[in-house]
């Protein structure tokens, strides 16, 4: 009888530890599987930062000379030629040519390839930072991922025309007013902390107003671009 119960235990105790054994192998290889996904997902934000990168540097050379941005195919500013697909991965094309047109063989200034590899680090630390998770997606991650995208779009071109230019650029910090402007209603929609938000929104209006004025010194748009990019990132930082 003792016999038979202890035959019991041990083969109870044996389908507990195959069933822990089993658990294990699960968790260890839904780990190993999240770890290939979010390597994937931070692979593809310093992938799409360098793209964004490449459009920046167009961005920063046509907006100034008032040249179309999205139907006009990427030159080559000093032989005109039209450039193709091989001379437009963001990255490679520029090491692979020698920083030159494959055409003239003018030399490429070296910011296109720094502004681009700014732009992907930017993007994957910012990816690092929102911690996707692919089987639990938050839509307050993604919105924050989509205004974060737009506004650094805004605050990348901006310094560029800036550093090229020593102005601040008025359609493109438009533009970032409108999309922080949104985020800001968002977030007040979406949070019970409402006060901040019409403080932020009407900041927001006050620069929309002061950038398109003629009248304003132009140091002042330089300081509230300064705050444009404050409260950017303060609101992403406290969303997530």
């Amino acid at each position: 009888m003792k016999h038979q119960k202890h035959q019991h235990n041990y083969a109870e105790i044996r389908r507990k530890d195959l069933g822990i054994c089993i658990f294990n192998m699960y968790m260890s290889n839904s780990i190993k599987k999240e770890k290939k996904l979010n390597t994937i997902i931070y692979f593809f934000m310093f992938a799409l930062g360098t793209v964004l990168g490449s459009f920046y540097t167009l961005a920063v050379y046509r907006i100034p000379l008032k040249q179309n941005i999205t139907h006009t195919r990427s030159y080559c500013p000093k032989c005109k030629h039209r450039l193709n697909f091989l001379d437009l991965i963001p990255v490679l094309s520029y090491i692979f040519l020698g920083g030159k047109c494959r055409y003239c063989e003018n030399k490429i200034r070296p910011r296109y390839l720094i502004l681009e590899i700014s732009s992907g680090i930017a993007f994957l630390l910012f990816g690092i930072w929102l911690n996707i998770d692919v089987f639990n997606i938050e839509y307050t991650k993604i919105a924050t991922l989509i205004f974060g995208t737009l506004f650094f779009s805004t605050v990348f071109i901006t310094i560029g025309i800036f550093k090229e230019h020593k102005k601040i650029q008025k359609s493109v910090f438009n533009f970032g007013i409108i999309t922080e402007t949104i985020y800001m209603i968002y977030l007040y929609i979406l949070n019970t902390s409402i006060y901040r938000y019409i403080i932020y929104t009407l900041c927001l209006l006050l620069m929309a107003v002061l950038n398109n004025s003629k009248k304003i010194n132009k140091h002042i748009k330089e300081i509230m671009f300064l705050l444009f990019m404050l409260m950017g990132i303060m609101e992403m930082i406290l969303v997530v």
